[in-house]
């Protein structure tokens, strides 16, 4: 299997934290070897090192082999062009991966949110409403239009808990007045994860018994 330029790729990578994960595309692939554009955060050059080991993954919508791919990879220098490059080598072969699902309810949660502009400055604050939520991401609905990959940091609120994360919007959801935004949570903090994920079974349990008392 060999990538093309402009694939999108997460690369996950091995922390005290844990694991970060950074989105970029990439720019040249030939052999074992991939150049992919440098992973920026928050406006700023995400310094990984030479000779770290990270995860590569993909995604492939081609109706053929479609899913989820992942390869493991060391980085093997810096390249400077226009753009702040990396030279990744490709370590094993490509495997295809299962997809992690979570569990999803509809929910009506306010929430404040923020843009990240194209020179990595933050907008405004915002308002917006959460329609449904699970421990990957959210569906959502505000004024502001947003497009695919738009990066947004947003605040809410579940019972005692505050979260905050960041988000990327990775669908489009046609509605009678224009448009919901699916978003997938992005470098979630564990402990915001579980706490959204207690939420979330909370509340399929208080869903389950309203639908059990209407049918008395």
């Amino acid at each position: 299997m060999q990538l093309l330029p402009n694939q999108s790729v997460e690369l996950h990578v091995e922390s005290g934290a844990g694991f970060e994960i950074y989105r970029t595309r990439v720019e040249d692939a030939y052999d074992n070897l991939l150049v992919i554009g440098a992973p920026i955060k928050r406006g700023v050059i995400v310094p990984l090192r030479i000779g770290s080991r990270l995860d590569v993954q993909f995604k492939l919508k081609d109706g053929i082999q479609e899913g989820r791919f992942t390869n493991q990879a060391v980085i093997e220098k810096r390249l400077h062009a226009n753009l702040p490059l990396l030279q990744l080598r490709l370590l094993g072969t490509w495997e295809k991966t299962q997809e992690r699902g979570f569990l999803r309810v509809p929910v009506s949660i306010d929430a404040i949110f923020v843009c990240t502009e194209a020179d990595g400055e933050e907008s405004p604050s915002q308002s917006g409403i959460m329609l449904d939520l699970s421990g990957g991401g959210f569906l959502f609905r505000a004024s502001r239009s947003f497009e695919l990959e738009d990066e947004i940091r947003i605040s809410f609120n579940l019972k005692d808990d505050t979260i905050v994360a960041d988000a990327i919007v990775t669908r489009l959801v046609p509605t009678d007045s224009g448009f919901d935004y699916g978003m997938a949570f992005q470098d979630l903090a564990e402990q915001f994860r579980q706490s959204i994920i207690k939420f979330v079974f909370q509340r399929q349990i208080t869903l389950a018994e309203i639908v059990r008392n209407n049918q008395k």
